[in-house]
């Protein structure tokens, strides 16, 4: 393997521990989670601090990038927040941060060329799928709660639908669609980026644009998702604001999804 690929699988590794420290930190409320998702930063941090050492060693520069060092001063605030300050939302939001600053370093930036295999590539697809099928679950069961709950509100029992499980129970579901929909999104944007490393040279300017505007789309989701679990999980907002989170961001998503289909098919005259 070269020096390059180690590298880039030191970073690709960061950028892993970074990804499990963000869903640690905002999945669950636990001194297990917190403990859990710091010991991932370190390891992150550590891999990017062998990753710039080597590249200093070497050619004695940052090889065109500061995102690495980037993302590992923040993920060194991050612990810091967290660990002496006790302030667990800044760790939670610098977390996700250091994760995406290792993303556009793969996605916008070429780097050595990891061929994904059969089975990642069918990993990716399906989990791209299926944290967008529990957005849409999401949507669904935010809908239904408020339903219940304005009913409930309002003191008006014969608007309540015998069919649709109770608030507590409807709430359960939702967290659990939020947080299954967020680790899938997570692994599809991480393993996502493999699949950029392994673009054609010949690649064209309109595909390029189009698989960046397909890349903004799974962002704007996975940041949807982390925005929604941060209020719940960590600002302990209500239920039904939570869900009212859940229909506003969800109908914004959808609007920009019917966005960039109609860009699409302007990328060949734009790249043109």
């Amino acid at each position: 393997m070269s020096l390059a690929s180690s590298e880039t699988l030191l970073m690709f590794g960061a950028m892993l521990t970074y990804a499990a420290a963000s869903l640690l930190y905002v999945s669950g409320t636990t001194k297990f989670f917190r403990i859990s998702g710091n010991a991932f930063l370190v390891l992150g941090v550590t891999l990017l601090t062998m990753q710039a050492q080597n590249q200093l060693r070497t050619e004695g520069n940052w090889g065109g990038s500061a995102a690495p060092l980037l993302a590992a001063m923040i993920g060194a605030g991050a612990i810091a927040a967290d660990r002496w300050l006790g302030v667990r939302l800044a760790a939670a939001m610098l977390a996700p941060l250091g994760m995406l600053v290792l993303l556009v370093r793969f996605f916008a930036a070429p780097v050595p060329q990891i061929a994904p295999t059969m089975w990642l590539t069918g990993f990716h697809i399906s989990m791209a799928l299926a944290g967008q099928v529990m957005a849409i679950a999401a949507c669904v069961l935010s809908i239904l709660y408020l339903w219940q709950h304005n009913a409930l509100k309002r003191r008006k029992i014969h608007e309540l639908q015998p069919g649709i499980p109770a608030l507590d129970r409807l709430n359960q579901w939702l967290k659990i669609a939020l947080i299954s929909g967020f680790v899938m999104l997570t692994c599809s944007l991480v393993t996502g980026a493999l699949f950029m490393t392994a673009l054609p040279l010949g690649t064209t300017a309109a595909t390029l644009i189009a698989l960046r505007a397909k890349i903004l789309w799974a962002v704007a989701v996975w940041s949807w998702y982390l925005a929604i679990l941060v209020a719940r999980n960590i600002l302990r907002s209500p239920a039904r604001v939570i869900a009212r989170m859940s229909v506003v961001g969800f109908a914004l998503m959808a609007i920009a999804w019917f966005g960039l289909i109609f860009f699409a098919t302007k990328v060949p005259q734009i790249a043109g």
